[in-house]
């Protein structure tokens, strides 16, 4: 079932909120009054190998923080030919050690990452800080090697410049 939130409305809403001083209830604090810009940062995994496990390492810009509203991942076969639709994966998500974890284990991908077509909005932003150190690891639960992209979308956020 398809979700029913519209991340365009979201983004206007916020928009307009740093336009006005009036921001939605999930903005986080830390981001209001910066300037904001949508980005999307991206890692791929190619290949992921058959039953492996493997991360990669996003680093956020210095000149800017990061706010993640939402995730997408593409898998595909290792000739990028084919699309798959199952995607047996669990992934870890984090911007340290396990305690600086989002989850306690590994979750199954579709917990984090919607498609290209329906993304996966997170109920509540993520921000990442300048300079962070964003990590996604990846296990593939199948003995089939695959091509991963996964891509996190949202806005860079400025100082103001006066």
């Amino acid at each position: 079932m398809a979700q029913t939130r519209i991340p365009a409305a979201r983004l206007q809403e916020a928009l307009e909120g740093a336009a006005s001083g009036r921001y939605p209830f999930w903005f986080p604090q830390e981001a209001k009054g910066l300037d904001m810009d949508y980005f999307a940062y991206g890692a791929d995994w190619e290949p992921l190998g058959a039953s492996a496990t493997t991360t990669r390492t996003i680093q956020i810009n210095q000149d800017s923080a990061f706010m993640i509203l939402s995730a997408t991942l593409v898998e595909t076969d290792t000739n990028n030919t084919t699309f798959f639709a199952g995607r047996p994966l669990l992934a870890t998500i984090g911007t340290g050690g396990a305690a600086l974890d989002l989850a306690n284990t590994a979750l199954h991908v579709d917990n984090w990452f919607g498609t290209a077509e329906d993304p996966k909005y997170w109920d509540v932003p993520k921000l990442l800080l300048p300079g962070t150190a964003f990590k996604i690891g990846l296990q593939n639960l199948e003995a089939v090697a695959r091509n991963v992209r996964v891509a996190f979308h949202g806005f860079k956020l400025f100082r103001r410049s006066r």
